[in-house]
């Protein structure tokens, strides 16, 4: 018992020295918290208008910005992968707001497509494409329906924060 107390006693000790030398260090040297109102892409390559196309940045015609297509578009999967016959290749569609004009970026492209609707419940169109709505967007490209999205949910997404039954 007695040798269990003297090695309790330097464990203690040895917590002790160790506390004193972390309290007591000099921390101005380590390296400071630098802040910028600068946004930072990562990457070195850029396109002709500046999007940094290893981050995954593609020019929006609409938007007049650099833009993830991937995180701000509507996702149109492949009819191949969707019957499970292919690698993952979606294509992507931004819409004008109040407008009639969508943005359709497709996969292994480095320039986005433009279409138009003539009537507010009517396609897009530009030449062979063709972006309409039913029960989900559905984008041909002629006569052949090439990509699809998923169903689309009219009504409220998201809960609220009033109580039930009120």
């Amino acid at each position: 018992m007695h040798l269990m107390n003297k090695i309790l006693l330097l464990f203690v000790a040895g917590c002790f020295l160790q506390s004193c030398d972390f309290i007591m260090k000099d921390r101005s040297d380590d390296e400071a918290d630098i802040t910028t109102d600068k946004k930072v892409q990562l990457g070195t390559d850029k396109d002709k208008n500046g999007c940094v196309t290893s981050a995954g940045y593609k020019w929006s015609q609409l938007r007049k910005e650099c833009i993830r297509a991937f995180e701000e578009g509507y996702r149109l999967n492949s009819i191949d992968q969707l019957e499970g016959e292919s690698i993952v290749k979606s294509a992507f569609v931004i819409f004008e707001d109040d407008g009639d004009k969508a943005e359709l970026f497709l996969p292994d492209t480095e320039t986005s497509v433009i279409l138009h609707r003539d009537s507010k419940n009517g396609p897009y169109v530009n030449g062979q494409w063709k972006l309409h709505k039913q029960d989900s967007y559905k984008l041909q490209k002629g006569s052949q329906i090439l990509y699809a999205g998923a169903k689309i949910e009219e009504g409220q997404i998201t809960g609220d924060d009033k109580p039930e039954g009120i």
